[in-house]
């Protein structure tokens, strides 16, 4: 049911295409549960925490206690999850940790906080390069005799990471389901051969006991811990890419967590078992990173030990992949938002990755590379222990922050239908224990980089975070002052390009001399004009559901459905809210005119639309009283003629009728028909009436089949089809 009020021209209205606002919209639909779990998942690099930072953990703090602050930060980090996945289903944006504060906290922390977020995961990401590049080289020696610089091998992968950053994500979460799996199962063989293979013929406990988290050093082994984690946040980040944002985020983010949390704590344990827990200090100190390989190379032979040295490499490159991703996404929302330069919010309307932000961020990192080549660096140490443990202190004071921005987010609101525990309970529990962590890495620092606490490092490093911060807060304070409307679209996401839109052309009025202005809430007031835009899933649902409404509550469906006008002007709001809330979760919702046009789309790739609510019917049999019967036949002989084969539906395109026949409705339909000629994707809808079959035909689309007829003598629907890569009058 596309178009009682689409236009009743055929005029075509301007719709801006090329790498401007239109392209400021990452690919939709393309992740779904277990793409993102690959992403949490690779960033975190399993086996390289487990074969390096566990070993080195045991070798640095002299205790064997790294197992069970696995697992608590497991638990810790599960209420943090708690909040930070209840702010996932009301916001739905690339920045995360940036989005968080400054709906949470205000705009002005939210963009200091996106600059600690930048340093902080830019630190990460190029610092595995070291371990990349060494790691690599070191088999390289032993295997072939080869000496290969490490830094030639940095910059091998650098260039493969460079040309994945500009593809489809979902190619990039298909290389990491590969190297991923591969990775866990040969984590999975140590371990069953460390467990059956007892130091003393007895599996022991020791290294679980609690007591160990009250041992000297006990801040660097949170640190550590803390450290193989991150990553796992990253499930937010992909949310405007997955296919249902509201579900998909919660549930990777869970998933994650647990599989992870149980999978270190396991595997360290085991190793403990293997080795003897009387035994561990000293067998790392002496064998560092070979610890694991040499134990389960006298049971397996050096082949599988050899598969192990490689499947490390490939760990190190998927987290490399993971985290240049993440990295390029926040630059990508920052641009966006015109907090840092407005190309950073580009994305290739072909592949739909933020590839300006990938580009950049592949520059940083080549420079860094060549800078600690020129400088002599340690790539192990310099690079990837100093660089990654930086960056997992700055993701530490994010989560601090936002644990207690979700408690501010969610003080502000009533109607978001979480329950307390999701909104200030689990969050206020996570803030008190992220703080202590913060706090027992910041007074152990020097300890977990095992220098002497007077060394600079030990004071510049953290205080680095502090500066970052607060250049942010004062360029957050500088675009409050000097550049409102910038500063009134931060952390809106995909509704920041709504919200300056009004801003960029020069007023005019029409014939009464009244400049005609639509306004929604949260954004500024403006001409009508005919840009298309994207609507994130956290804009509020009144504004849209006002224009379906509106343009919907007169015409003959309306009438059939519920013929009492009065009626049908008390029932209608709802229903739309009810459809509009559905649609912007699960569906695609662009706005046109500055939000006096609303069109929604639900892609029917996998299967049949989305297009309405689980409890649909007894949501509308309590809206809709005795008019219910009739909603339901309409739903259903919708269904019961919609094409199985994959395509995209246009389910609702509507105009405020005070603003009809201008070409809003008109460019509203050409946006997203552009789009998925890109993505040689069919187009499918249901006309409400004969008299807009002609500009549907003009669009590309075909009659199909026979009319839908309604029962009692209802109107008839037209289903139209429009194959893929139709030019024609676009």
């Amino acid at each position: 049911m596309a178009d009682k009020t689409i236009s009743s021209t055929q005029s075509t209205a301007l719709v801006r295409v090329g790498p401007s606002r239109v392209s400021s919209a990452l690919a939709r639909n393309r992740l779904g549960v277990s793409s993102i779990v690959f992403f949490i998942v690779s960033a975190a690099a399993p086996l390289t925490v487990i074969g390096s930072g566990a070993v080195l953990a045991f070798a640095n703090t002299k205790t064997i206690g790294i197992p069970i602050a696995y697992a608590v930060i497991a638990v810790v980090l599960a209420l943090f999850a708690v909040g930070y996945v209840a702010m996932s289903r009301h916001i739905t944006n690339a920045g995360a940790f940036y989005t968080y504060v400054a709906q949470g906290l205000g705009r002005v922390p939210g963009v200091g906080a996106s600059f600690v977020a930048v340093v902080a995961y830019n630190a990460m990401q190029i610092g595995l390069y070291g371990g990349f590049g060494a790691v690599l080289a070191s088999h390289l020696t032993t295997w072939f005799s080869w000496n290969v610089p490490w830094w030639a091998l940095a910059l091998g992968a650098w260039l493969v990471i460079a040309v994945l950053g500009v593809l489809r994500i979902d190619f990039n979460s298909r290389v990491l389901a590969v190297l991923l799996t591969a990775e866990c199962l040969i984590m999975l063989v140590f371990n069953v051969v460390e467990l059956t293979n007892p130091a003393g013929g007895t599996i022991t406990f020791d290294s679980l006991a609690p007591s160990n988290l009250l041992a000297a050093g006990v801040g660097a082994l949170l640190v550590t811990a803390v450290t193989g984690f991150v990553g796992f946040e990253g499930g937010a980040v992909y949310a405007e890419e997955s296919r249902d944002p509201k579900r998909t985020v919660a549930q990777a983010t869970y998933i994650a967590v647990a599989f992870v949390g149980v999978l270190y704590a396991v595997s360290a344990w085991a190793l403990t078992v293997g080795i003897g827990p009387d035994r561990i200090v000293d067998a790392a100190t002496q064998q560092q990173a070979d610890l694991i390989f040499n134990f389960n190379g006298g049971f397996l032979g050096q082949w599988i030990v050899d598969i192990g040295r490689v499947l490390i490499v490939t760990s190190l490159f998927a987290a490399l992949v993971s985290f240049h991703n993440t990295v390029a996404r926040y630059l990508f929302a920052l641009g966006r938002e015109q907090v840092l330069p407005a190309g950073l919010g580009s994305t290739n309307r072909r592949t739909g990755s933020p590839y300006v932000g990938s580009l950049a961020q592949t520059v940083l990192a080549f420079l860094v590379i060549i800078v600690s080549v020129v400088a002599g660096l340690d790539p192990l140490i310099d690079l990837m222990y100093i660089g990654t443990t930086f960056g997992g202190l700055g993701v530490i004071i994010l989560m601090v922050l936002t644990s207690i921005s979700v408690i501010g987010y969610f003080s502000r609101r009533t109607d978001t239908g979480e329950n307390t525990w999701h909104k200030f309970v689990s969050p206020g529990i996570a803030a008190v224990l992220l703080l202590v962590v913060l706090w027992l890495t910041l007074d152990q620092y020097s300890y977990l980089l095992g220098l002497p606490s007077g060394h600079p490092a030990v004071w510049i490093l953290p205080s680095s975070f502090a500066v970052f911060g607060i250049a942010g807060i004062a360029w957050g304070a500088y675009l409050k002052s000097r550049r409102p409307a910038t500063y009134a679209a931060i952390g809106l996401g995909a509704n920041s390009v709504i919200g300056r839109a009004s801003q960029d052309l020069p007023q005019r009025t029409d014939s009464s001399g009244v400049i005609p202005s639509v306004t929604s809430p949260g954004l500024a007031m403006g001409p009508i004009r005919h840009e298309v835009f994207r609507v994130g899933s956290d804009h509020p649902v009144g504004p849209v559901s006002r224009v379906l409404s509106e343009a919907f509550v007169e015409g003959e469906i309306a009438e059939w459905l519920v013929p009492d006008p009065e009626h049908r002007r008390r029932i209608y709001p709802a229903y739309w809210a009810m459809a509009v809330e559905h649609a912007l979760g699960a569906g695609e919702v662009f706005a046109g005119g500055e939000l006096s046009g609303v069109s929604v789309w639900y892609p029917a790739v996998f299967g049949p639309p989305n297009g309405m609510p689980r409890d649909l019917d007894q949501r509308i049999d309590v809206m809709c009283g005795p008019y219910a019967p009739r909603f339901h036949a309409l739903h259903r002989a919708m269904e019961e003629a919609h094409p199985a084969m994959p395509h995209h539906y246009l389910a609702f395109v509507a105009v405020l009728p005070e603003l009809q026949g201008r070409g809003i409705g008109t460019a509203l339909v050409q946006h997203r028909l552009r789009e998925l000629d890109v993505a040689a994707m069919p187009a499918y809808l249901e006309a409400t009436n004969r008299r807009n079959l002609a500009l549907y035909v003009h669009l590309g689309f075909q009659p199909t089949g026979s009319p839908i007829p309604l029962p009692d003598n209802g109107p008839r629907l037209y289903p139209m089809w429009r194959p893929a890569s139709v030019h024609r009058g676009l």
